[in-house]
């Protein structure tokens, strides 16, 4: 007589036939879409914005980047991607001399103010030096010239260089495209990807 085969229980994740069944994504496929938002930067414990007046706006958004309106004017324009230091205190004392009124917070600006203050940024080189602009041979597409430039463009603009230099196969292309320094810095305890130093021997052993 032919003897009965046991069928062992089923594996979890696995149908009759044995076949591994795809599982969901941790469960979460009945689960609506989470939209994950950007994190602001925390208010100091020291400002209560509950004091400020109703023209006060907690964000103001210049440039395509949102700036909390607690933060001064030169405060603010350093998180735009561009503007450092130095070139945000010349930007805000340009706009308040056009402006001719004290604004001691971003977030009391009016869309005027703004649409002014972004233009300001865009057309900054024509009120400032000519050696404060980051771009001093800013390539167009038609002709080189001098301008300071902020956000995607000057992102793009670094990237178009990065790239010419390696077309044409110069010292500082290659070393860029290697991911190495250029500016002529040591590389024996920096700039490594494995965390060894030199290379060591190994001690014979003793007779």
């Amino acid at each position: 007589m032919a003897k009965k085969v046991e069928k062992k229980p089923d594996k979890k994740g696995s149908d009759k036939k044995g076949k591994v069944l795809k599982k969901d994504n941790m469960g979460m496929k009945d689960k609506p879409e989470r939209i994950i938002l950007s994190k602001q930067r925390p208010v100091p414990a020291h400002i209560d914005l509950t004091k400020e007046s109703k023209d006060f706006k907690n964000v103001i958004r210049i440039s395509n980047k949102d700036i909390p309106g607690y933060l001064t004017i030169k405060d603010g324009l350093m998180s735009i991607y561009g503007i450092d230091n130095r070139m945000g205190k010349v930007i805000e004392d340009v706009f308040i001399r056009k402006v001719n009124k004290p604004i001691k917070k971003i977030g009391y600006l009016t869309d005027d103010d703004v649409v002014i203050l972004e233009d300001l940024i865009i057309n900054i080189d024509k009120e400032v030096p000519k050696w404060l602009i980051n771009r001093q041979n800013c390539d167009d597409g038609i002709d080189y010239k001098q301008a300071h430039l902020t956000m995607s463009d000057l992102k793009l603009a670094q990237r178009k260089e990065i790239q010419k230099l390696g077309k044409t196969k110069s010292y500082r292309g290659l070393r860029l495209q290697w991911g190495l320094p250029v500016r002529g810095q040591r590389t024996r305890s920096t700039f490594r990807k494995s965390s060894a130093v030199g290379v060591t021997k190994k001690k014979e052993g003793k007779k």
